[in-house]
């Protein structure tokens, strides 16, 4: 399985989406929700650790599929490779057994 360009974007796009809601979503609350400022505080640690949270899961799932795809990717290059190590092979001894014929 190969990775594309348009599925990195997509997983670059979900990570960025996920950090700016998480700030947007704070940034809402603390605005509308006005309190005392060592409950403020504690809130906002509170929100800041589930946003690193999330964040960290969603890096570590990137991380994981990545690993992934640049094994599958690995394996098929090598194939390929192997693939066209064996063709050139077995053309060079055509072509050979061609000028010795000749």
């Amino acid at each position: 399985m190969t990775n594309t360009p348009e599925e990195s974007t997509c997983w670059g796009s979900l990570l960025a989406g996920l950090v700016l809601g998480g700030l947007t979503g704070l940034a809402c609350g603390l605005l509308f929700a006005p309190k005392a400022g060592h409950e403020t505080r504690a809130e906002l640690a509170e929100r800041l650790d589930e946003v690193k949270a999330r964040v960290d899961e969603t890096t570590r799932t990137l991380a994981e599929a990545t690993k992934s795809r640049l094994r599958d990717t690995g394996a098929d290059l090598r194939q390929a490779v192997q693939g066209g190590v064996a063709a050139a092979k077995t053309r060079a001894e055509e072509l050979r057994r061609q000028v010795e014929s000749e």
